[in-house]
């Protein structure tokens, strides 16, 4: 059903989520992706990239680490088999101490050896030092405008400031409640801005209107599309 909506939309890639019922790895079987993949170019889609969403302290949690790592492993596996190229999540602001943790040592080996690359969207403060000082390129940042302008920080300045370190960007305006709402330039997105800086400075980011928590998801897409096509 959402990839029908994406489609008719003018969508031309699609987010898949890794936690949810129906798309979890470990319900999708070769079969099953293989038919996932045809619906996919059916509709003319492809897909950009997979959300895993999981409690960041579960990467540093005894009872859940494994786990997270395991799911980490089997979204990585899911996503180069559809062709995305990033890989979503949040991690614990620790992951990027040094010497790296189990957990982050684990992810990094799997993200070396996939074709997607995980991209972070809790950077910040030191973790984000840390990162500018060498983290392994298996290891991005990922942008939530939103999260971004509620921490009092220009999104935009941070794409053009980090460059090559940036995974993905999550395209979400912020209203006067704090509120997230699609991303106009009634949202404190400058969509002009941001449309010449992904020609200039973003070439193989991965970008994603990210449509959690609207009241009106399928407007707000289109009401963002229009905006960034017109």
């Amino acid at each position: 059903m959402g990839l029908r909506v994406a489609a008719r939309l003018g969508c031309r890639g699609v987010t898949i989520s890794a936690a949810q019922a129906g798309t979890r790895p470990r319900e999708l079987d070769r079969s099953e992706r293989r038919g996932l993949i045809a619906e996919l170019k059916r509709l003319e889609l492809h897909c950009d990239s997979i959300d895993l969403f999981i409690p960041p302290e579960h990467f540093t949690t005894a009872d859940t680490m494994d786990r997270a790592i395991h799911a980490v492993r089997d979204a990585l596996d899911l996503g180069s088999d559809l062709g995305a190229g990033v890989l979503f999540l949040r991690l614990p602001p620790e992951a990027f101490d040094a010497p790296p943790s189990e957990a982050t040592q684990a992810l990094i080996e799997y993200a070396n050896s996939s074709r997607v690359r995980l991209a972070d969207v809790g950077l910040r403060g030191r973790a984000l030092q840390a990162l500018e000082k060498g983290a392994p390129i298996s290891i991005g940042i990922g942008i939530d405008t939103a999260s971004w302008l509620a921490d009092g920080r220009d999104p935009l300045e941070g794409l053009i400031l980090h460059g090559g370190l940036v995974a993905g960007v999550r395209m979400v305006g912020l209203d006067e409640t704090g509120s997230r709402v699609p991303p106009t330039s009634h949202a404190r997105i400058d969509v002009d801005a941001w449309r010449q800086a992904f020609e200039i400075n973003a070439h193989g980011v991965s970008s994603v209107i990210d449509a959690r928590g609207w009241r009106e998801p399928v407007d707000g897409v289109a009401q963002a599309l229009h905006a960034w096509r017109d």
